[in-house]
């Protein structure tokens, strides 16, 4: 980013820098005034083309810029929802394994049994 930001500057130090060469030579330059109304008027015509140009750049990299964060940001999320996904379906990912659990479970002592039976139960449980 950096990159194009300092390419932008140079471009646009380019312009102004011509632009003030160019009326400075223009306004130093022996010619009537007409003669001299005309060249400024063509040397702007040429600035002000120059100035389109660059901004027809710009916008065409700040759109590149943008579609690419953007293509990015969308890889991200769904890469993060399959994560996710992954991780709800890793204790049981078949709606047979669910059934399986929920058997096993079923088969479990309750805290209150375990209490009955004299031991401490699983504080997680």
């Amino acid at each position: 980013m950096s990159k194009n930001t300092s390419t932008s500057g140079v471009v646009v130090g380019a312009l102004v820098g011509g632009a003030v060469g160019a009326i400075t030579a223009l306004l130093f330059a022996p010619k009537s005034g007409q003669q001299l109304r005309a060249d400024i008027g063509n040397q702007l015509q040429s600035i002000g083309q120059c100035a389109k140009e660059l901004a027809a750049s710009v916008g065409t990299h700040t759109k590149e810029m943008v579609t690419s964060v953007s293509e990015q940001a969308k890889e991200s999320a769904q890469a993060a929802v399959e994560g996710v996904k992954a991780d709800v379906n890793s204790m049981a990912p078949t709606e047979e394994d669910i059934k399986k659990l929920g058997k096993e479970m079923d088969q479990m002592p309750t805290n209150s049994e375990v209490k009955s039976k004299g031991r401490t139960p699983d504080p997680a449980q």
